[in-house]
Formats: C-alpha cells, sequence, structure tokens
C-alpha cells in the first residue's frame, strides 16, 4: 500500500515507493522489527556500491544536502563513499519537488545488513555513554564578544558535564543575588488629597490649571483665593519606589529557566539511571536549588525577556550577577561542539563518526589506566572569527592527548584524529579509520588494516616530524613498521605512547562486545 501523502498540496507526481522500485539495483528492505531502530528509513543501501535510479521528470536529484546532476538521460548514479548513516533523496523539476523525500539507511560494506550494523552501533553508544559520563569535562572559551543564542536544545551530554562543573558556581552566585538583587529607582505618578501634598512644581500647577472639572469649593486656602474659592480635590504627584522587576533580574530568571529545563531533559535520558549515584544527588540537588530560586520573589515576579541586556553595567560587574552572565556565555558557547555532534552522530546513526568519538574516550581510559593519573579534560573553542574546537586530556606530568587539532607541517597544514603530546611537542599522530581488510575467499586469517591506511600514517609522519603515525580500526591484527627497521613489530598503545617507539602501523580498537561483529561481514571494499 502506498503512503498517505497529499500528493494534490503538494504536486507530487511520484510516491516514496515508486521511487524504490526505479533503483537498480533496489534498496533492500529493513526488517519489520528494526523498523523503530532505523526510522523513519524502511530500506537500507550499502557505501561504495553503485546505484542508479530513473526518473524521466527529474532534472536533478537532492541527495542529502548534495545535488546530484543525471548521469545518462533520465539516470542518477546514487554513490555513498565515507558517509554512513540516515539521508534522503528527493527528486526535482528545476525547483519543484516530484516526490516527498526518501529517507534511506546507508550501511557499511562490512556491516551490510541491519542487524549487525545495529548490533555495532548500540556497542558504541553504550560504551562511549559509559566512558564520557566518568570522565571530568572542564570547558574553556575566549571572551564572550560575539556569543549568540542557540535555538537548539543543549545536547544532554553537555548539560550532564557543564553543570557537574558548575553547580556550585551556580549556587554561590545565586545566593549572592537572592541576598543583595538589583534594584532600580523610579518615579510613580498618583493623584493625593491636597493635604498631603509633599512636592510642587511648574508641572503640578499647570495640571492643576488644566482640569477645573477636579476643583471643589473651598475656604481658607491660598490657593482658594487664586482659584475664585476653589481648590483641587487631588494633585498629581510622582513618588519615587524600588522595583527588583529589573532587564538583570529577568536575565536571570531566564537563565534560571533555561538550567531547568535541560535538567528535566536530561533526567529522561536512557543512560541517566547510569550515571554514578553521587553525581545523580548532585544534579537532582543542583535542579532544587535552581526551582527554589525561581519562587523567590525576585525572580517570580519577573516580567518576560524582551532582549539580552548583555551590555548591562551590572550583568558585566556585579557580583553575583557577573558570574551567571559568565556562565551563559559558555551554555550558548561551548555546548555546541563536541557533544552536539557526538548527539548529531547517535541521531543519525553514523557509526563511522561515532566510532571517531568513542575512540579518543577509550584512548583517555587506557592512557590512564597505563600512567595511574587521573585526566583532567578540557574543552577548548574558538572565536566567532576562529571556529572550531578542540578537546585535550592532560595529564599532568606526563603529556596530553588532544582531539581535532589542526596542525602545521613543512608542506601544509595537516589535522590527524588525536595527537599525542609531551613536554610541548606532538610525538605521535593517531587516526582513526573504520575500515580494515578481510582475507580473501579460500584464505584463513584474521582481518588486518588496509593498505591506503598505513600509507596515509607515512604521510602524517613525515610531514608532521613525530615519531610515530598509527591507525586506530576495528579489527584484529596489530602492524608495525618501525624505523629504523627491527624484529619486534607488536607494538600496544601503551609501548607507542609511553615508550620512544619510531614508525608507523596500526592497532585494533573496539568495544567490547559478545559478537564478533567485524570478522564475519566480508563485502567489497571501497577506495
Amino acid at each position: 500500500m502506498k503512503p498517505q501523502f497529499a500528493e494534490g498540496r503538494y504536486h507530487h507526481r511520484l510516491w516514496v515507493s515508486d521511487l524504490v522500485e526505479r533503483f537498480a539495483p533496489p534498496p533492500e528492505e529493513i526488517p519489520e522489527v528494526l523498523w523503530k531502530a532505523y526510522a523513519p528509513a524502511r530500506h537500507f543501501l550499502v557505501e561504495w556500491k553503485d546505484y542508479l535510479l530513473e526518473v524521466p521528470e527529474a532534472t536533478h536529484l537532492m541527495v542529502g544536502g548534495q545535488r546530484v546532476e543525471p548521469d545518462h538521460g533520465a539516470w542518477f548514479r546514487v554513490r555513498f563513499e565515507n558517509a554512513l548513516g540516515l539521508t534522503t533523496i528527493q527528486p526535482f523539476a528545476a525547483q519543484r519537488p516530484l516526490a516527498p523525500p526518501l529517507p534511506l539507511m546507508v550501511l557499511s560494506n562490512k556491516l551490510d545488513n541491519p542487524e549487525t550494523y545495529w548490533l555495532f552501533f548500540q556497542a558504541l553508544v553504550t560504551d562511549l555513554y559509559h566512558r564520557a559520563l566518568q570522565m571530568p569535562f572542564h570547558y574553556y572559551a575566549p571572551t564572550g564578544i560575539g556569543v549568540r543564542e542557540a535555538h537548539r536544545p543543549p545536547a544532554p551530554l553537555f548539560v550532564y558535564h557543564f553543570l557537574l562543573q558548575h553547580a556550585t558556581v551556580l549556587r554561590q552566585a545565586l545566593s549572592v543575588v537572592i541576598a543583595h538583587p538589583h534594584r532600580e529607582l523610579y518615579t510613580r505618578e498618583v493623584l493625593v488629597p491636597l493635604r498631603e501634598v509633599s512636592q510642587s512644581d511648574d508641572e503640578t500647577l499647570l495640571a492643576v490649571l488644566l482640569h477645573p472639572e477636579n476643583w471643589v469649593p473651598a475656604k481658607g486656602f491660598p490657593l482658594a483665593n487664586a482659584l475664585r474659592g476653589h481648590v483641587p480635590a487631588e494633585v498629581r504627584q510622582w513618588l519615587p519606589e524600588e522595583t527588583a522587576d529589573t532587564a538583570p533580574n529577568r536575565f536571570v530568571a531566564y537563565f534560571l529557566r533555561q538550567l531547568v529545563q535541560a535538567l528535566d531533559h536530561l533526567f529522561r535520558q536512557p543512560w541517566w539511571p547510569k550515571v554514578p549515584t553521587e553525581r545523580q544527588d548532585r544534579l537532582r540537588g543542583l535542579a532544587e536549588s535552581l526551582r527554589i530560586a525561581l519562587r523567590h520573589p525576585v525572580f517570580a515576579t519577573a516580567g518576560p525577556l524582551n532582549q539580552l541586556p548583555l551590555h548591562s553595567q551590572v550583568l558585566l560587574r556585579r557580583e553575583g550577577y557577573r558570574e551567571l552572565l559568565q556562565a551563559w556565555r559558555l551554555f550558548h558557547q561551548a555546548r555546541q561542539p563536541l557533544f552536539e555532534a557526538v548527539e548529531r552522530t547517535i541521531e543519525i546513526r553514523d557509526v563511522a563518526t561515532l566510532y571517531e568519538y568513542w575512540v579518543f574516550f577509550a584512548l583517555v581510559e587506557e592512557i590512564q589506566v597505563h600512567l595511574d593519573i587521573a585526566p583532567r579534560l578540557d574543552l577548548h573553542f574558538g572565536t566567532m572569527e576562529q571556529l572550531g574546537w578542540t578537546a585535550e586530556a592532560v595529564f599532568t606530568g606526563q603529556g596530553k592527548l588532544v582531539y581535532n587539532k589542526s596542525t602545521r607541517g613543512y608542506s601544509g597544514t595537516l589535522r590527524p584524529d588525536y595527537l599525542w603530546i609531551r613536554n610541548g611537542k606532538a610525538e605521535v599522530a593517531l587516526d582513526a579509520k573504520f575500515r580494515l581488510e578481510f582475507p580473501t575467499a579460500g584464505e584463513v586469517g584474521a582481518s588486518t588494516a588496509r593498505r591506503s591506511d598505513l600509507d596515509k600514517m607515512h604521510t602524517y609522519r613525515d610531514a608532521l616530524g613525530v615519531r610515530a603515525a598509527v591507525a586506530l580500526y576495528p579489527g584484529e591484527t596489530t602492524v608495525f613498521y618501525p624505523a629504523p627497521p627491527e624484529t619486534r613489530r607488536h607494538v600496544s598503545i601503551r609501548d607507542l605512547l609511553l615508550g620512544d617507539w619510531q614508525g608507523v602501523g596500526a592497532i585494533p580498537l573496539r568495544p567490547d562486545t559478545p559478537l564478533t561483529i567485524l570478522t564475519h561481514n566480508q563485502g567489497e571494499e571501497g577506495p
């Protein structure tokens, strides 16, 4: 049965089911038991494989965010290279869509069926959350100039680490603000009986003269003589009053509500029960403190915030307010990169990119075990002019592992996924590669790294001047080529980072799983 799309409203000539039938070879169907896991996709393609799609009416396709022109006549060639996860394909005639977007999953050619892909993806997600929840991230950002409010909800992992780090600062700043809230003096216009008038000026006298309808007969008042035996029953006065409904207080109330909403969303995450009890208690206690603060008269009576008062001298300089403004800036400036990217990758089920994030956490934990030193994990963010971010795991006195750092080589700028730095010098470059080679048909052996990935390690070692460069991949066999050549070739991550080995190679690294998934799924290998 065809999906029920409003064809007349959107002027679509094709149905989604028609698009599926027009592929050669056609996309394979995802088993019904996995529909929920892969929703909204019901069919899948495999990377590094050519698919032809015939749409005579179309002038072009939009594949994800990329425009694809016809390959020959009405045929379009669709091929995914180094791109896994959820995507869409939609045909267009000029600017007019011919059908709704067709959601499809792109699977790895080593995990080329939905069951094994999902098992490995789940293993990565589970292990990544387990590691990420244990680590003490700290956030560092440049001056808040140029910070814009983010409109996407913050990633729950970001909220978790951000508020663990800033819980104490937020509590202390709130206590200072509540003890000494900012107030403003203003004058309120009121009408008072003549006997209660305490001030008079030209405007007061003019108001009396312009409103004779308010006069009443009177005697004994000098003013009555001037007004032919009358005096005003009431006179306008401007009384000074204080109010806490100020722009800085409205800002604080607004920020507190954002934090409460983010915490409530955090508590609903499926991995929340796995958070250590002490940390759960700390964050639930913070949430309750924020709710109590919002019920305080200073914030409960605050009006709506129509404009962010980021240049307010109260927010910039006054104790308590200053710290809350700094926290707000960091909340909106820092929340986008690492954890936002992790959440997005999980959302589209991109196992290759997720593997890259997972490797960072796995490396940090392995180095911690070997050094017996708890790392300090720092997230650094660029300015609006210098977009970008890096994550660093600092092992005091021993070195640091840097993720996502561009490094200048003698022939240009390169960016290996990870750099191990000691004494200020990059020593080892590491790259996560979700690729591997299997024995050819009829051969017996374990999965190994691809030759092209080893060649890339030669490039890193030569261009960056590091002593070693290694690919990390989800296979079985360690390969290392020492320089100068030696007899020993089995090198562990500990040997590589904490020793003085020189050369290139590949080391297997993958999450623990009861199924040896990757060693039993051979397929066409991409370039």
